[in-house]
């Protein structure tokens, strides 16, 4: 039984990455499943309920891997960390290409969509409450730059990741999102551009 529901919640992902929330149908979705429609609304009351716990799932897929990260380089530094942990992200998406879309539209679908407005705080302060734990970890070691915000530094990762993960969606840039992701982790370095002293 917690294969069928596993099932559901991965071809809802996938559905609602490619669909969007209005489009998606849970016919549709049940079809991908391999369950019938009476099968899914066994372990799903709605498509909204649906959608939740799809957004729950991916949001834990997602944190997880930086968190596995976190744990494989237990001494390195907070960056090293983080760029491991998008390495790792790289990996993830070829074998789910859907799950950063899906994740990152989610707060537009949230906003257009009032039968998802309620969303637990696990659901919504996954990400935020892992970036924060990274950053003040980070401030602890000595690592974290002077005068650095953290509240402010949580959002900017947080939209910098959305902003990554809706490129991966568009037909352009998934091909060549691994790359793109790279460039992310020179910018965190701080080698993506270099200071050049100019003589006028």
């Amino acid at each position: 039984m917690a294969d069928t529901r596993q099932r559901i919640l991965e071809s809802a992902i996938a559905r609602f990455a490619m669909d969007g929330y209005g489009k998606a149908s849970n016919k549709a979705i049940a079809a991908e499943a391999g369950v019938t429609a009476a099968t899914l609304y066994h372990y799903f009351e709605s498509k909204g309920t649906l959608y939740r716990s799809a957004l729950r799932e991916a949001n834990a897929v997602l944190v997880n891997v930086y968190r596995s990260a976190c744990k494989e380089l237990p001494d390195a530094n907070s960056m090293e960390q983080l760029c491991l942990g998008i390495e790792k992200v790289i990996a993830l998406t070829r074998q789910r290409p859907g799950l950063m879309a899906f994740a990152a539209a989610s707060a537009g679908e949230i906003r257009r969509h009032d039968d998802l407005e309620w969303l637990e705080p696990e659901d919504s302060d996954a990400f935020p409450n892992f970036f924060r734990g990274l950053l003040r970890r980070a401030r602890s070691r000595g690592e974290l730059g002077r005068g650095i915000d953290i509240e402010a530094a949580v959002q900017m990762l947080i939209a910098c990741i959305s902003g990554l993960a809706a490129l991966q969606g568009t037909p352009s840039a998934t091909k060549g999102f691994a790359s793109v992701l790279r460039a992310f982790e020179r910018m965190l370095r701080g080698d993506l551009m270099l200071s050049v002293d100019r003589k006028v």
